[in-house]
């Protein structure tokens, strides 16, 4: 367990100097690739926490900083909850987690997602401008952060309900910042190919794709190849497991997917930095919420996850869980 830096503040400051943020500063859309100020792709590779309202212990300092200088993130997604006992019930203390999480992301140079992490968005249509009026007027000078404005859209109809909402966030948060701003498509954010059809206008705007490995293959992919014939495309979410989070691993076929977005230079955060007891957390229960884990503390995925990041071999045979853990 060698977290016995962590309080070293000096090193933060060291790093953020020579950081990815510093390195390629503000991103933007050119054609279907996101860029950096001189026009050179980036491919951002990163983490997503887990539902704020559910994992709080997660929104830290601590635990942004492992992920970036343990795991080698250059992206953290930060899922504020909406509904469900989230940011409608619970305004003050969501944001808080929030600027927790994006201040911790600027301190260690890596980019960040202040993600509105609901599935009803246009039902909170005015919750959301107030909230992304907020988040851009407090850091939307700064290079490192991106905005998604609506995680997962289910079955509403992009052309009446999706695009609409879309352009309402958009000219919100146009009016302090020009970053970089990935909107949500239909059914859980797959359908790629449906909104590159009828684009929102603008500058600087992505669209997201979800996949969870072991539900979604190559029919989904060919989507998104059909979706960069026109537009940029950003995996703020994927998991190696079924799409409900749980259930059953496939890294054959998240490689594939990663391969995939390795070719067409498609940025991504894996799902999720939690000590839910599922397949796609990385972390087993009772892991610290304050980074600093050892081996034993991760999931098979977790393992997965983090050797994609940092570009080793995963352990073999993986480790026995803490006995603390168990």
């Amino acid at each position: 367990d060698d977290d016995d830096d962590d309080d070293d503040d000096d090193d933060d400051e060291e790093e953020s100097k020579d950081s990815i943020v510093k390195k390629h500063g503000f991103l933007k859309v050119q054609g279907n690739k996101v860029v950096d100020e001189s026009g050179q792709v980036v491919r951002l590779r990163g983490m997503s926490l887990f539902w704020s309202q559910w994992k709080p212990q997660f929104w830290t300092a601590g635990t942004t900083r492992w992920l970036k200088k343990k795991w080698g993130i250059t992206l953290l997604r930060c899922p504020m909850a909406v509904e469900a006992d989230g940011y409608l019930t619970h305004p003050e203390e969501e944001m808080g987690k929030m600027k927790t999480v994006v201040e911790a992301a600027i301190k260690q140079g890596i980019y960040v997602i202040i993600d509105w992490h609901d599935h009803n968005a246009e039902q909170h249509q005015e919750e959301a401008a107030e909230f992304f009026k907020q988040m851009s007027k407090e850091f939307g000078h700064l290079p490192n952060v991106i905005f998604e404005i609506f995680n997962e859209p289910i079955f509403q109809s992009w052309n009446e309900t999706i695009k609409p909402y879309h352009e309402k966030i958009v000219s919100v948060i146009r009016e302090e910042s020009s970053n970089l701003i990935i909107l949500g498509t239909g059914t859980w954010s797959q359908d790629v190919d449906i909104a590159a059809e009828d684009p929102v206008a603008g500058e600087n705007l992505a669209y997201t794709i979800h996949f969870y490995a072991n539900t979604h293959k190559q029919e989904l992919r060919d989507k998104v190849t059909k979706a960069l014939e026109s537009v940029a495309i950003f995996a703020t979410e994927w998991g190696t497991c079924d799409a409900s989070g749980d259930g059953t691993l496939n890294l054959e076929e998240t490689k594939t997917w990663l391969d995939f977005f390795e070719q067409h230079q498609i940025s991504d955060a894996n799902w999720a930095i939690s000590d839910k007891q599922e397949a796609c957390s990385a972390l087993l229960p009772g892991a610290s919420g304050d980074g600093g884990w050892e081996d034993c503390e991760l999931t098979e995925s977790g393992h997965f996850v983090r050797s994609t990041l940092l570009k080793e071999p995963m352990l073999d045979p993986l480790p026995e869980p803490c006995p603390r853990l168990t």
